[in-house]
Parts: C-alpha cells; structure tokens; sequence
C-alpha cells in the first residue's frame, strides 16, 4: 500500500469524524449541553459575604421570606421582621393546636382539630377566613388551590379547594396511611401514596384520581416508602421513594433508577436533581443523566435562587451554576434554615439569622 491510498483513506476517516459531530450537534439537546460546557470557560466565582447579623430566639420556629422580610411562626403568634431586626407587625391566634403554611404568596393559619383557616397576606391583612369542620392533619398549596390532608379515625382524606376556597374535589381512603400527595397543573390529577404495613412485607401503592374522586390507575412498589410526587409538564408522575426516582405515565413505569442515602429532590423545568451520599445528579425527564457533582462535604438540602443550585448541611453552603461551583461557605452556626432571596441568602440558626451577599 503506497504513501497516497493512505492518505486517501486517513482523509475519509476525518470526512467521516466530521460528519458525526455535526449530526451529533443538530440535535437540540446537544448543542445545549455544548453551550453550557463552554459557558462553564467563562464563569465567575463569587465570594459569599456575610453581611449582617441579627440576633433572634429562632428555635422551634417556622420561617419564610417575603419581599426582603422575614416572616417567623412561633407557637402562636406570626410576626414579620425587616432583616435589620426590627419588627414590624405581629399577630397573635387563640386556637386550638394552631399551625402556619408558608405559601407562594399568602399565609395559612389554621387550627388543626375543627378545620378553621384564615388566609393572611404578608402585610398582615387578613384576606379570608372560613371553617372545613374536619380534623387538619396537614396543608400545601397545590398549583391552583390547597390540598387538605385530613384525618378521622381510620379514615384518611385529601380535600382539594380551588383558589377561592371552594371544595371541589375529595378523595377518601380507609385502613391506611398517606404518605405524600400531588396535583397537576390543571387541577384535573390527584396522585397520593398509601403504606401498608400488613404482611411480610411493606408496600407502597401510588394511586391517582380524577379531581371527583374517580379512579383511573396505581402502581405498587414492594419494600420501597414513596416520599415525593409530583407532575411534570407531560403529566406523566415522578415519584421519589427511599431507594429511587421512577417516572410514570398512565400506571406504567417509563423508567426508575436507584439511588443509595437520598437526601433530597428538586424537580424544575428541564431537570430533577436529586442530592443522594455526598452526590447532586441531575436527570432528564427521559431517566438520562445530564450532570454529576460529587463533594467532599455532606450536604442535606437543595434550593433554587434564580439561576443557582443552592446545596446545604449543618454547617456548608455550596452554589453552583451550570454545574460549576461559584460560591461556598463554613457556618460557625448550625444551620437550620436557608431562605433565598435576590442576590443573597438568609441562614437561619436557632440564635437569630445571617445575611449573606453574593
């Protein structure tokens, strides 16, 4: 074989590589992940500042942030604070066995034996209040309303309101427990896992309903507790157990996939991240991984603040964008809390709370 037939051939090779790599990038989810790669040359670490301290007994209190406020529930009493400290209302509820739900824009307070609510916005005013007559075990804000977990004797329930408070759904089960529940976009879907602990065995059923009660399909998943549900854009169901994520349309699963030591999950538009041992792997919504980070801290919770992945522990703080860590910090404090807000993070110990810039 002559010098020139080997030329000829090393040059279709790299025709042939060249052509690869351009098909390889058409694809839309390609040239997103090549966009980010780059994008990671050019990033910009940033140092968190602690910028101010204000001492609080913050102990067995409940918190959220609200338009660069703090909002504390505590025992029976919800008060808001600028983050200087200063107080700048507080309101006291003479209930019985009250408790507070922190919503997206408005507060829930409610007394858990006879169902009152009173809905109160951030500024203290008070925008509705109305009475369920049922026993409140727990509440969440759904995508357009409230789901009600409630409990008597041995009948669980999940009461769906729309956003004037209006019952419009309900769904019942007796003889077990539920473990976690969802609704879709649409208020359309009602999802709930039940444990059964009869038998050798335990067993997780995940259901879902029409918004009338009506059943339409279940899966069940032996030796595995369900933890997490929710809808994504597709209403197919992405479920979280104590071992794996599973991703389920119409009682068939797409996809599951294992995990040891889960920590946490968090489920935007494009991906779910879960936080598993000392690993944030992020997934598409067709089971792929798309980015790993593996650390040397132990970290328990994920938040999001704009375009930040946020990880925390007892004592560390980690940012990342675009699976590149930018930011990092050492609490002398335990931490209890972190809350997000532009451009800064509030960490909330049992002492008061740390204002950090970034």
């Amino acid at each position: 074989m002559d010098e020139k037939e080997n030329k000829h051939k090393a040059f279709k090779l790299l025709i042939l590589i060249f052509i690869g790599i351009m098909l390889f990038f058409l694809k839309e989810e390609n040239q997103a992940k090549l966009a980010k790669y780059l994008g990671t040359f050019k990033m910009e670490s940033r140092s968190l500042k602690l910028q101010n301290s204000v001492s609080m007994d913050m102990a067995e209190g409940d918190v959220a942030l609200y338009d660069d406020n703090i909002l504390l529930w505590k025992g029976n009493r919800l008060s808001r604070f600028k983050l200087n400290g200063d107080k700048v209302w507080e309101k006291e509820f003479n209930l019985d066995e009250p408790q507070a739900y922190f919503g997206r824009d408005q507060i829930y307070v409610y007394e858990r034996p006879g169902g009152q609510i009173y809905i109160i916005d951030p500024e203290g005013e008070s925008k509705e209040q109305f009475q369920l007559n049922i026993n409140i075990y727990n509440l969440m804000e759904g995508n357009n309303g409230l789901l009600i977990h409630s409990k008597e004797e041995d009948i669980e329930s999940i009461n769906i309101l729309d956003k004037e408070a209006n019952l419009i759904g309900q769904k019942s089960i007796e003889g077990q427990n539920i473990l976690t529940y969802s609704m879709d976009g649409n208020n359309e879907l009602l999802a709930l896992s039940t444990l059964n602990l009869k038998g050798e065995s335990l067993r997780t059923e995940i259901q879902v309903f029409g918004v009338e009660g009506e059943f339409l399909w279940t899966v069940y998943l032996e030796n595995e507790i369900a933890m997490y549900l929710k809808f994504d854009d597709d209403n197919n169901l992405i479920v979280l157990t104590d071992r794996g994520v599973y991703q389920i349309h119409e009682g068939n699963i797409l996809w599951k996939k294992q995990f040891q030591l889960i920590k946490d999950i968090y489920m935007d538009e494009e991906y779910i991240h879960v936080l598993y041992e000392n690993v944030l792997e992020s997934l598409s919504f067709d089971g792929r991984t798309f980015a790993k980070n593996s650390f040397a801290e132990g970290y328990k919770k994920i938040v999001f603040n704009g375009d930040h992945i946020i990880l925390y522990g007892d004592n560390y703080i980690l940012g990342l964008k675009e699976g590149m860590e930018v930011f990092k910090f050492d609490s002398e404090r335990a931490i209890e809390r972190l809350l997000c807000g532009k451009g800064k993070l509030i960490l909330i110990h049992k002492e008061g709370f740390d204002i950090l810039s970034y």
